[in-house]
């Protein structure tokens, strides 16, 4: 659903948009970016003349934006090495709104996000990439579906409150690196799942961070895989369930000299979680093997005896409430691995009740009315800054955001390519820059929001300027 109004004169278009579907067909075509003889200059301009399902390659060398680059198209975009192919994003992100976008060798330098998976972008893939220098409190945002983030590097980020912030549900974080990364406070974290369920969590390196290593956090993060990462050095937990879901598998890790605990809690602790390989496993270490389901590794956490096959003796007592029953007596790294049980039982068909015999059935009819997921309204149609100069900033215009619909929705914006460079620069909402602003709007409630336009001292237009600022509205 899409409405969209339209004022002339010195006016900041609004538009709400729920989804914008465009549906086509043509051949698949690869563009390509770099300095000389390639069809664009600027990742930005590729993606302009790109269509669904085409390739944008990037050769060597350094390029520079000044907005976000917003790709609203099914694309993949590949660098011709990540150390060469360096994306300055001067403080902007890298924001994919439909599904299967994929992102592979480059760095994403100074950037806000890095990526920000936004609106329908599910499924997307983003891998063999280098972070660097990202600014955003919250980091990479998976808050897609389906997303992979799988063998990058995150480095030198500092201040913030999460590294790597999933919120999207079936996301696979596997094989990168995050190390050395200096979070704001106690609470900061280096991976976060929040009411993010069925995550696959593997071969990951985080260490030496200041911050939690990873939290699981909320009543939906559940069904989490968490299992061969190396989590050790931080300076805080290195696994906190943050008032967890329940039966996330944590095995197979290396767990060890984390300051704020190996494993740690807050809240209601879950009924199940378990801290041993679900399926059976024959280990070999040092030419001794061993079958049964093991745990983890706990380095000086763990003072049982080695059982001559590099298992403990005795279990290891985690939270006073689960145990690791076949902790590990060194790095999961020492040991070879085989499936232990070949033909798993098979679960029994349920069995379906038909009539009962004696009894007799009184049919009572049942009606309900089901809201819109989505359903939300703006007070105002169109913002007038009236007349500004270089360097001053309008009067707060006051903006309802009202939620009618079937449950919580988020609200963030956006400043529109086609827009003049005095909105994407000068935008901003509740005291935040346009790219930062998020709110969340409970069922029934309404919020206010005031958009200010600050003109840049630089800025050197005269004259009517007109831009469009867009709302993108999600389900929480």
């Amino acid at each position: 659903m899409k409405n969209n109004f339209k004022n002339i004169g010195k006016a900041l278009l609004l538009s709400f948009l729920i989804l914008l579907a465009l549906t086509g067909t043509a051949a698949a075509k690869e563009w390509t970016v770099g300095a000389t003889g390639a069809d664009f200059q600027t990742l930005p301009e590729a993606v302009t003349a790109a269509s669904d399902g085409d390739t944008i390659l990037i050769s060597a060398g350094l390029y520079e934006t000044s907005a976000n680059i917003s790709v609203g198209k099914t694309l993949t975009i590949e660098g011709a090495d990540r150390e060469t192919v360096i994306l300055d994003l001067g403080g902007f992100s890298i924001i994919p709104k439909k599904e299967n976008f994929v992102l592979r060798n480059v760095t994403i330098y100074n950037g806000s996000n890095g990526i920000n998976l936004q609106t329908n972008a599910n499924d997307a893939v983003i891998e063999n990439c280098i972070f660097d220098s990202l600014t955003h409190k919250d980091g990479i945002k998976l808050a897609k579906d389906g997303a992979v983030f799988k063998n990058n590097i995150v480095k030198n980020m500092n201040g913030f409150t999460t590294a790597v912030n999933v919120t999207g549900n079936e996301v696979q974080i596997i094989g990168n690196t995050l190390s050395g990364l200096s979070g704001s406070g106690n609470a900061a974290r280096i991976l976060c799942l929040e009411n993010a369920s069925d995550a696959l969590i593997e071969g990951n390196t985080i260490t030496n961070n200041a911050g939690e290593a990873i939290r699981l956090w909320k009543a939906e993060t559940a069904n989490a895989v968490i299992t061969k990462n190396t989590i050790s050095g931080n300076t805080q937990k290195g696994i906190y369930l943050y008032a967890a879901g329940e039966n996330n598998e944590i095995y197979l890790n290396n767990i060890f000299d984390n300051a704020g605990g190996n494993v740690a809690s807050s809240g209601a602790l879950p009924d199940v979680v378990s801290f041993n390989s679900p399926s059976s496993l024959t280990l070999v270490y040092n030419s001794q093997s061993w079958t049964g389901n093991p745990g983890n590794y706990w380095g000086d956490d763990y003072d049982g005896a080695d059982n001559g096959k590099g298992i403990g003796s005795t279990q290891k007592t985690i939270l006073d409430k689960y145990a690791d029953l076949s902790p590990l007596m060194y790095s999961f790294a020492a040991y070879s691995a085989e499936s232990g049980n070949e033909n798993p039982e098979q679960p029994e068909e349920p069995e379906i009740p038909g009539p009962q015999p004696g009894k007799t059935g009184n049919p009572i009819s049942m009606t309900t009315n089901i809201l819109p997921s989505l359903s939300v309204s703006f007070s105002i149609d169109s913002l007038d800054f009236g007349d500004l100069a270089a360097g001053q900033t309008s009067a707060p215009k006051d903006l309802e955001i009202t939620n009618s619909g079937g449950c919580d929705v988020k609200v963030t914006a956006e400043v529109t390519e086609s827009s003049d460079d005095l909105y994407k620069r000068g935008i901003w909402i509740d005291n935040e820059f346009w790219p930062d602003f998020e709110k969340v709007v409970e069922n029934g409630e309404t919020e206010i929001s005031e958009v200010v336009l600050k003109v840049p001292a630089d800025y050197s237009g005269t004259g009517n300027v007109d831009g469009t600022l867009i709302f993108w509205v999600e389900a929480c």
